[in-house]
């Protein structure tokens, strides 16, 4: 008998047509709503009464953008909605740019755990992407925008008529990150002078070695003397403070309450007292409370209302390392994020904070300190062990194997600032050094992963030459390497890619049954940067444990069944994003 033929048949033909228009139909009507629920403000903040008992301070937060997905510039939606939503399980409250002021000028207490949460650089994808989790958290924030934004085309920045609708939702307060981002006394890596640059017109940051912000110093010669006397230099500083004025109180109606200078941590702190003052006097008549400082999170109550302190959140972040930052800086216990629970406990946290994620272990270090998880089962005596570390580059991943808890005794294998390094600690001893290797240098480029180099400088500094070693790589950097070890009776082999493969002997003395995971910050770190971060994350992805045997001891790699999942969801997500962004 003969088939139909579907070109041949109309009614086959149309009746396709209309169940694809009908699913299309559905599609764009699903994607409109997540739309206008996503972009319009058609809720309003509903004020709490809250218990006002707190006499001793805050904790302040500031990103600088969102992002649709992953980002080395911005954190993703995601991680914003997983930090804000576990600061609000442990009660933290957003408090109001009102409530700074009385709390220093009048002395009226704040929250038990008082939040002050911003985004800088009055960002569009900041506002559409964190609208909707203030929403549900009935959080509020401060944006806090550059004033020469304010008539720009560039559609990533908002326009006055976005900031007074978001400002009307009550979800979200104004304030100022000045009138411009220019760079002054911009030298490159090789010692010459290239004056004054407006962030538009930066041809490569990464060719950038030592600049300063535009009210942060005297303009300079190629020699770093002045080129502007003391009255040119305070005339310029006052036309951008006027210029701040005259354009806020012309589009917004009002000036914003609060100002966040560029670049942070300078004035007050070893820059020109000429500038400082002529900055201090302006900041002084026009703004009621001045985010001076990136250091810590947490400002007491001595603090000074024209310096206070924010912590700038990284993209990189876990949410723990964010609670480990919020716990180091204002001395109280926070709640950590674990994730899987069923995961979690399978495993022994030694020391820092762990969340476990689908396929993946996220473990945090405390300040200075390692952090160390380690399965409960006990190994058998030969075994396949195989993972991926996807954590940042600079810092120190390990593994441990044979680990015997009581005569703290093991075999660490880490992965430190791109270089594999063994240890060995036999019973009672000091851990030593067996063996490192090299690995081929990781790829990177772009000014997403450019060094943080605004600095106080003098001529002789920009004539020594890049201040960044060649070999260095900046810290925001991920890179994923897979590990494969064979653990024997006396011997171990371990591959990393395809590019190392080694064979090491285990000392007859290191006869533990244990396996665990190390996160801590590489101490080099520090060398370059004057607030380099003491805490780490170890990501650990597709673990597969398995015995002679091949029977599984231990994995949280994705079935077929999830991983077909997983890919669903980030098609639809990436789709939804993709309309936001684009329309």
């Amino acid at each position: 008998m003969r088939k139909n033929n579907t070109v041949l048949n109309p009614q086959s033909k149309n009746r396709k047509k209309v169940i694809r228009s009908i699913i299309q139909a559905v599609i764009v009507i699903l994607l409109a709503t997540i739309l206008i629920r996503a972009i319009f403000l058609i809720n309003k903040f509903e004020e709490e009464t809250i218990p006002l008992i707190n006499e001793d301070g805050f904790v302040a937060l500031s990103y600088f953008g969102v992002s649709r997905g992953e980002s080395p510039k911005y954190v993703s939606k995601g991680n914003l909605d997983k930090q804000l939503s576990l600061l609000e399980k442990q009660g933290y409250q957003t408090i109001s740019q009102q409530d700074i002021i009385d709390f220093y000028e009048q002395g009226k207490r704040l929250p038990e755990k008082a939040l002050y949460l911003s985004f800088e650089d009055g960002r569009t994808d900041s506002s559409i992407f964190a609208q909707k989790i203030l929403e549900k958290l009935n959080y509020k924030a401060t944006m806090y925008t550059y004033a020469n934004k304010m008539d720009t085309k560039d559609t990533k920045f908002l326009k006055p008529k976005h900031l007074k609708l978001m400002e009307d939702s009550g979800f979200w307060e104004l304030g100022s990150n000045g009138y411009r981002l220019t760079y002054i006394n911009v030298f490159n890596d090789e010692g010459q002078s290239l004056g004054v640059i407006d962030e538009n017109d930066v041809p490569d940051k990464m060719m950038i070695e030592y600049y300063n912000h535009y009210l942060m110093d005297f303009i300079r010669d190629e020699y770093m003397i002045p080129t502007e006397t003391r009255a040119e230099m305070e005339a310029r500083i006052a036309t951008d403070y006027q210029l701040m004025h005259d354009i806020y109180t012309e589009t917004l109606d009002e000036m914003p309450k609060a100002y966040a200078i560029m670049h942070a941590n300078s004035l007050y702190n070893n820059m020109d007292s000429l500038v400082e003052n002529a900055n201090d006097q302006h900041i002084k008549e026009l703004y009621k409370m001045h985010f001076n400082l990136e250091q810590d999170a947490y400002n007491e109550s001595d603090a000074d209302i024209y310096n206070l302190s924010r912590l700038q959140v990284s993209p990189y972040w876990s949410t723990n390392h964010l609670m480990m930052k919020i716990q180091q800086a204002s001395n109280k216990n926070v709640e950590f994020e674990i994730g899987d629970s069923k995961l979690a406990e399978q495993w022994t946290l030694a020391n820092g904070a762990a969340e476990f994620l689908n396929n993946e272990i996220i473990l945090t270090s405390l300040p200075a300190t390692e952090g160390t998880l380690f399965l409960k089962e006990a190994m058998p005596e030969s075994y396949n062990f195989e993972f991926d570390f996807y954590g940042n580059v600079v810092g120190e991943q390990s593994i441990y194997i044979n680990y015997d808890a009581t005569t703290n005794s093991y075999i660490r294998v880490m992965l430190k600032d791109n270089e594999i390094i063994i240890y060995e600690r036999q019973p009672n001893k000091q851990e030593s050094e067996i063996e490192r290797h090299m690995l081929a240098e990781v790829k990177w480029s772009g000014e997403d992963y450019a060094f943080n180099k605004a600095t106080v400088y003098s001529y002789n500094d920009t004539q020594r030459g890049s201040r960044i070693d060649e070999e260095e790589y900046p810290r925001n950097l991920k890179n994923r390497r897979h590990l494969s070890l064979q653990v024997g009776r006396g011997e171990f082999k371990l591959t990393v890619d395809q590019e190392l493969s080694a064979n090491i002997s285990i000392n007859d003395t290191i006869q533990g049954g244990q396996i665990g995971f190390g996160a801590s910050y590489s101490k080099k770190d520090t060398t370059h940067e004057q607030y380099a971060d003491d805490i780490y994350d170890t990501v650990i992805e597709n673990i597969k444990i398995t015995d002679v045997e091949e029977q599984v001891i231990f994995t949280n790699q994705y079935t077929k069944f999830d991983r077909v999942k997983y890919n669903i969801t980030t098609w639809f997500n990436s789709l939804v994003d993709f309309f936001i962004e684009t329309f």
